[in-house]
């Protein structure tokens, strides 16, 4: 039903005559009989289209609708769906990812030390000072094997490097949050940083004159195991 307010339209006299202030009216609207009347009926259509929508309650701010459009949206599985872009069921996905992010910071540091071996054997190389107070006369030389060995000593001190706990802290945060989870992998890395210090130590005795190459050697051996270990811990771990 169209309220009484939309059925009182104003009626138009579109016959030629005089408009306000002595101005034909239609020559004022700049149009004809026949536009006046389309007009006029597109105009009533728009009414009668707007009361029928008031009519449905369309122009009615309730929040009951909307908390009743909500309920239907929860209600509804594919609509949630939907609604948060299809994200559903990435838990399996996240998980896999924590596993290779915790993978990825194991292994940079079991690199990390075995580059730190590396680096001290380039220094070390097969300089062996007759005896100690050659090695003593050779140190006094910044370019020698035994001034640069001493300076690997200071930075980036190898024997005081115990950055794997770090990693460990972020790799449990990334694979499961759980204390513990990886603590074979941290003994077998403790392990490693020990024999290396004890290889430093090898190898200082060795330059000196003090220690034999088999004796470098089997140091050398132990890190590298140490860390062959470790990296078949992560494996174990993450696989």
């Amino acid at each position: 039903m169209v309220p009484a307010s939309f059925s009182r339209v104003p009626k138009i006299d579109w016959r030629p005559g005089t408009g306000r202030r002595g101005r034909p009216l239609r020559r004022v609207l700049g149009m004809g009989q026949r536009q006046g009347l389309t007009l006029l009926s597109v105009l009533a259509g728009v009414m009668v289209l707007l009361a029928a929508v008031a009519a449905l309650g369309g122009f009615d701010d309730d929040p009951r609708s909307v908390a009743g459009a909500s309920a239907g949206l929860g209600a509804d599985p594919d609509a949630r769906r939907s609604a948060d872009g299809g994200s559903g069921g990435s838990g399996g996905a996240d998980h896999l990812s924590g596993k290779a992010k915790a993978s990825e910071i194991l292994l940079a540091s079991v690199q990390h030390y075995t580059d730190l071996l590396a680096t001290g054997q380039t220094i070390i190389g097969t300089t062996h000072y007759a005896s100690e107070a050659a090695y003593s006369q050779a140190f006094t030389d910044s370019t020698s094997p035994a001034a640069a060995f001493a300076k690997f000593r200071l930075s980036p001190n190898p024997e005081a490097d115990a950055t794997y706990t770090e990693a460990v802290n972020e790799a449990t945060a990334a694979y499961d949050g759980k204390p513990g989870t990886l603590n074979q992998w941290t003994r077998d890395m403790a392990k490693a940083k020990w024999d290396l210090s004890d290889w430093v130590a090898t190898a200082s005795r060795y330059q000196q004159g003090t220690a034999a190459q088999d004796d470098l050697d089997a140091a050398a051996a132990l890190v590298t195991q140490d860390l062959a270990t470790a990296k078949a811990d992560v494996a174990k771990l993450t696989g």
